[in-house]
């Protein structure tokens, strides 16, 4: 599923595409994939887009209209800028269509992405209830403490919940608790103020380092351009035989989950 990372430069694909253009419409070609929360009064095309920005793995897409549209790429979503020419491609769920012949294709495989078409104002409404994100100002040890001091949870278990930590994911935890020298089945509450301190700033350490190298693409995610992000090229635990230091890394399944660590470098 991409991540924070792989969300963000996605989005960050699609504002300059977008750019001036007029949006056109929203056409879905696979059930389920949009959910249409206008009523039948509403007009929510033609517009253009006023103001594009992420929450956790959500983009969210508000046009001059007043309306605007949520997408979630789940599992193996993505958004491909391409010409129109009227067909849609193979797993091709759904299309906004662009001024200048254009479209942003929602290619899924597994069909479990979503775009929520809806009024800006209800946007909060749709979105589930969400931790502090990573990369700004308020997310720090003293977050991490007050949230999880408490908490008898494995710290990789509470690390992708999205109601502490927004954006996260499997990948990004590993790297991160690899970082942080911190083994992923530590209880929460044995963790010190120092512990949490080194996990906050390895998580900020590595998301700017998969962003600066455009995500993670291990299986389906693609930029806007489709091509494929860089960041598997510096994964030091995640699927990985050994971890810099030259140790076996582990793989080993936690909450249903595979857990990469190095055992030595993560006591």
């Amino acid at each position: 599923m991409p991540e924070l990372p792989e969300v963000q430069t996605v989005l960050s694909g699609v504002i300059p595409k977008l750019g001036s253009k007029e949006i056109l419409g929203l056409e879905c070609y696979y059930p389920g994939t949009v959910i249409d929360k206008l009523s039948p009064q509403d007009q929510a095309f033609p517009a253009r887009l006023r103001q594009g920005y992420r929450r956790g793995k959500y983009m969210i897409l508000e046009m001059t209209s007043g309306f605007a549209l949520i997408i979630h790429l789940r599992m193996t979503g993505k958004l491909v800028w391409d010409k129109d020419d009227g067909e849609p491609k193979a797993h091709e769920r759904a299309a906004i269509l662009v001024s200048g012949g254009h479209r942003l294709r929602f290619i899924d495989i597994r069909t479990f992405g979503k775009i929520t078409l809806l009024p800006s104002a209800r946007v909060h409404e749709a979105l589930p209830k969400l931790g502090a994100e990573p990369l700004l100002q308020g997310f720090g040890a003293a977050y991490l403490s007050e949230q999880l001091a408490k908490s008898k949870r494995p710290i990789k278990t509470a690390l992708l919940d999205q109601r502490v930590v927004a954006g996260l994911g499997n990948i990004y935890v590993c790297e991160i608790l690899y970082e942080a020298g911190v083994n992923p089945f530590r209880p929460c509450n044995e963790l010190d103020s120092e512990e949490f301190a080194r996990i906050a700033a390895a998580t900020k350490l590595i998301l700017a380092q998969a962003l600066m190298h455009n995500g993670t693409s291990i299986s389906d995610f693609r930029r806007v351009d489709d091509k494929a992000g860089e960041f598997q090229n510096f994964l030091k635990v995640y699927q990985q035989e050994s971890c810099p230091q030259g140790h076996e890394v582990k793989k080993v399944k936690q909450s249903g989950r595979s857990t990469y660590l190095c055992p030595v470098c993560q006591k």
